[in-house]
């Protein structure tokens, strides 16, 4: 039985909270716990790289440069659940209150922003 090919996808989630969105407070390790427990379920693991990387950018709504630090995952992901790892990091949008999360593809970059929400 072939097994579907899988492409290696790279993630950057940063440690402290958005300032615009949030507080710029340290995620906490119940919301690291999260992210661990839900790659395991959806992707079966993932490999966190050591230490963490440094980086910076433009902000898209107030044009000011922010610069962050980030713990970088790499996960193996068969191209049909491309869109489970992409709803997932949807959901890290707003678990660790960030506007959009840098994601690798096989080297294509995207920015994976929170869901929209409908009003009411």
């Amino acid at each position: 039985m072939a097994r579907e090919p899988v492409l290696e996808c790279t993630f950057l989630i940063p440690v402290r909270r958005d300032a615009e969105l949030s507080d710029r407070a340290r995620n906490s390790p119940a919301t690291w716990s999260w992210l661990k427990t839900a790659l395991y379920e959806r992707f079966g693991g993932a490999t966190r790289a050591p230490g963490l990387y440094e980086g910076f950018y433009r902000d898209p709504d107030t044009g000011q440069r922010v610069s962050d630090e980030s713990r970088e995952y790499t996960v193996a992901v068969p191209q049909s659940c491309l869109k489970q790892l992409r709803s997932l990091l949807s959901e890290a949008c707003e678990v660790f209150a960030q506007k959009c999360i840098y994601l690798s593809v096989a080297g294509q970059v995207e920015f994976i922003e929170a869901k929209k929400h409908e009003p009411g």
